[in-house]
């Protein structure tokens, strides 16, 4: 339940944040609890063993936060936001162990957008969430490929809405400062750089998502290496009833040798019932110049118990062909050319 704590929350937490109850600021704070029992087969390095665990952020990532606003007169909005994951099963931080690795950022907002400042998500993650099938649960777009849910530390973000149309652009001295001497190197401005800018279009029953991101290596010996992805993506919606469709090209430059792949995606989702729906996808990585392939299938069904309480089933398939190894979720691995199945059911609460 989101809880809008005004004048005596701001002056409880004012001065960790930096203002006082003078300031007026509403202040929400809000979270995501999630957590399911998981079965997992082939998950040892070597593809043999299966896995059988209690696992966290199976349909959202679990997280607490709080988010700010303050009006600055003549349409002008003080905004900023502080986000932290957290595995549920353990009770520790996800993201590196950063306090706040989801989100943290501080900006202005007006009539014309907003500009931020600090660690947020990339252009990719701003956009591609309605865009697949899975809606980024673990089981999902981001088993073929993580960086569509990546973040950026050191992060410069405008967003600007206008009618049907939404852009945005971000630019990032350094997008993992986790990593000694990888960003913000006196002297060598291109260590760590990310940058991506893209664009979303809604008429009527139709949507469409453009997104352009580019990274550099994170040593000044790697800053010449460039990473690129681009993505494009439609959605349809009728009813109780939503169709999606994806395509992302990559050029892989971080590493050596260089790669290149096409990831291809389909899928939906129909409400059978106002507190019953299912998701399906197919998600097929083909990357050019090897048979290194993999085709992934996904089923879920989410069940409402309440406005902000869900139980949830979750399935997945993931084929690998030649050296291939991706496993049902991103943070899985199996042995080259072996396939592996994921299923979990869990709960999540919205507060």
């Amino acid at each position: 339940m989101k809880r809008k704590a005004k004048r005596l929350f701001a002056a409880g937490v004012g001065g960790l944040l930096g203002f006082g109850a003078q300031a007026q600021t509403n202040v929400t704070l809000y979270g995501v609890v999630d957590a399911g029992v998981e079965y997992v087969s082939h998950a040892g390095s070597d593809g043999a063993g299966s896995m059988y665990r209690v696992s966290s952020g199976n349909s959202a990532g679990s997280r607490w936060g709080l988010r700010g606003t303050e009006d600055l007169g003549g349409g002008l909005r003080g905004i900023f936001v502080l986000e932290s994951g957290l595995h549920v099963d353990t009770g520790t931080t996800t993201l590196g162990g950063r306090l706040f690795g989801r989100q943290a950022f501080i900006g202005i907002a007006g009539p014309w957008g907003q500009v931020t400042l600090g660690r947020q998500n990339n252009t990719l993650f701003d956009f591609f969430v309605p865009l697949d099938p899975s809606r980024y649960k673990p089981y999902s777009l981001l088993a073929h490929d993580a960086h569509f849910a990546g973040r950026a530390d050191n992060a410069i973000k405008y967003t600007g809405k206008f009618g049907g149309l939404t852009v945005s652009g971000l630019y990032s001295t350094g997008y993992d400062a986790t990593i000694a001497a990888g960003s913000e190197v006196p002297g060598a401005p291109r260590v760590g750089q990310e940058m991506g800018a893209g664009a979303y279009y809604t008429t009527g029953d139709f949507g469409m998502a453009l997104v352009y991101d580019q990274r550099r290596g994170t040593s000044v010996a790697t800053a010449g290496n460039l990473e690129r992805r681009y993505a494009a993506g439609l959605i349809y919606t009728s009813g109780p009833f939503t169709a999606v469709a994806g395509y992302r090209h990559l050029q892989g430059g971080l590493t050596s040798p260089g790669f290149r792949s096409n990831l291809y995606w389909l899928g939906g989702a129909y409400a059978i019932q106002p507190a019953l729906t299912l998701h399906a996808g197919i998600y097929r990585t083909d990357r050019r110049a090897s048979d290194d392939d993999a085709m992934s299938y996904t089923l879920q069904a989410v069940y409402s118990l309440s406005k902000r309480t869900d139980v949830y089933l979750n399935a997945s398939y993931m084929d690998n062909k030649g050296r291939s190894s991706l496993g049902v979720a991103s943070s899985l691995k199996t042995a080259p050319g072996l396939g592996q199945t994921g299923v979990v059911a869990g709960i999540k609460h919205i507060f």
